[in-house]
């Protein structure tokens, strides 16, 4: 099968990402990429345009949206595509649901599963959300064979487990009319946790048991798998851009002052107190916002930047025990996105859930690999392993490709 296009469109609370590759059976190449970041340009409102993952100016973010669009094909000199949309926002979450059917001992067909699914879609949720998506879990034959593809077995009877992933109506609409008044045709949407897990995790960690944590600017998303499932997932309304408003109000300076010196000189407090700099006490000169020569405290600033982050952490750790999943991660924990840069951050997070923690990288070795191989790409590349999991399945034949939901079929997701 020849080489399709695809388009992967990031729309952060800190920016916008693009990305254009070329999806073949082998795997994905990268041909262009294009940011736009809101701190860039002088109009601070450009931060308003999105609130934890909610869009909140829709012509600004169809004029960027369409520009790195644009920029990423004129740079991959290729025609127009198919785009995958992430989302998140606190309004994402997850429902399990099954259906059974009685077979009087006739073997499972395609239409059978089709109905399964089908029929376990149609349960009562509220009016405000829509299914973004779901994946098929397992079948249950006579309530004690469990398998994940059923095809051709007899059985009396047969049960589909599905989890399906909901997210707000009004915010999904409005990431649709972003597409609609753009060039580009919307190809899916995606929670972005699942994309970010596509890029960065590996099969023996979602077997075995894992938690990904995406630290973004707006959200900080977070999926569970266990069993090579997704078990739970969810989207927490605070992430990198919290800590750096949280800085420039302890430090009173600017926005991008303090955005700075979060990255440069901030590291985390470890729980026992000591910390990642012997630089400790120093203060860190800098020209504020009003051109004024000072200094502020590094001590200061890592102490802001880890109650940050502890809340951050804490937040996701009773979360999973609230839900009674956390003795599932047996793996570990993985934390990626753009916040994930904080000095010391993998060892703050292995004190905090006392379990194994790494820093999740993507895993591409391509065109622009030393751009892309960075945390704050593990969205938009997950995209792309999004779209050639679909083609593989084209590919293989197989009865997933109508229906098993996260890598199941996506329509016109190639042009």
């Amino acid at each position: 099968m020849k080489s399709q296009m695809i388009y992967s469109l990031d729309i952060g609370s800190s920016k916008i990402v693009a990305l254009v590759g070329s999806i073949n059976k082998d795997g994905f190449e990268i041909h262009g990429i294009s940011n736009y970041y809101y701190v860039t340009n002088n109009k601070v409102n450009d931060f308003a345009c999105i609130n934890n993952g909610v869009i909140c100016d829709l012509e600004v973010i169809v004029q960027k949206s369409q520009q790195v669009l644009d920029e990423a094909r004129i740079k991959a000199d290729c025609s127009f595509g198919g785009v995958i949309l992430n989302f998140a926002g606190a309004s994402l979450l997850n429902k399990y649901s099954n259906y059974e059917i009685s077979l009087n001992n006739q073997s499972v067909t395609a239409d059978i599963i089709q109905k399964l699914i089908d029929t376990a879609k149609q349960i009562n949720y509220p009016s405000s959300y829509e299914i973004l998506d779901f994946e098929v879990q397992e079948y249950v034959l006579d309530n004690e064979n469990y398998t994940i593809n059923p095809i051709h077995l007899t059985a009396a009877k047969i049960q589909s487990n599905i989890n399906l992933f909901f997210g707000n109506v009004g915010q999904i609409n409005n990431l649709k009319n972003v597409m609609r008044y753009t060039s580009y045709e919307l190809a899916k949407i995606v929670p972005a946790g699942i994309l970010s897990g596509l890029a960065v995790l590996n099969h023996e960690e979602k077997e075995l048991g894992c938690c990904l944590i995406d630290i973004g600017a707006g959200t900080t998303d977070v999926v569970i798998y266990e069993n090579g499932f997704i078990r739970y997932l969810c989207s927490i309304p605070f992430g990198g851009e919290t800590i750096t408003r949280d800085v420039a109000a302890a430090l009173k300076i600017s926005r991008n002052l303090a955005e700075d010196i979060k990255l440069k000189y901030g590291s985390l407090r470890y729980a026992n107190g000591g910390t990642v700099t012997h630089k400790f006490n120093e203060g860190i000169s800098i020209t504020d916002h009003r051109g004024i020569n000072t200094s502020v405290s590094r001590k200061l600033l890592i102490d802001v930047i880890s109650k940050r982050v502890k809340d951050i952490l804490s937040t996701v750790k009773s979360t999973l025990i609230d839900k009674k999943i956390y003795d599932i991660i047996k793996s570990g924990i993985v934390i990626t996105g753009g916040s994930s840069a904080l000095v010391s951050l993998e060892d703050f997070a292995k004190q905090t859930f006392d379990l194994p923690t790494r820093i999740g990288v993507p895993n591409y070795s391509g065109n622009f690999s030393e751009i892309i191989m960075s945390p704050k790409y593990s969205t938009s590349i997950g995209a792309l392993y999004f779209a050639q999991q679909y083609m593989q399945n084209e590919i293989n034949n197989t009865y997933n490709k109508s229906s098993n939901g996260v890598l199941g079929k996506l329509k016109k997701i190639f042009k």
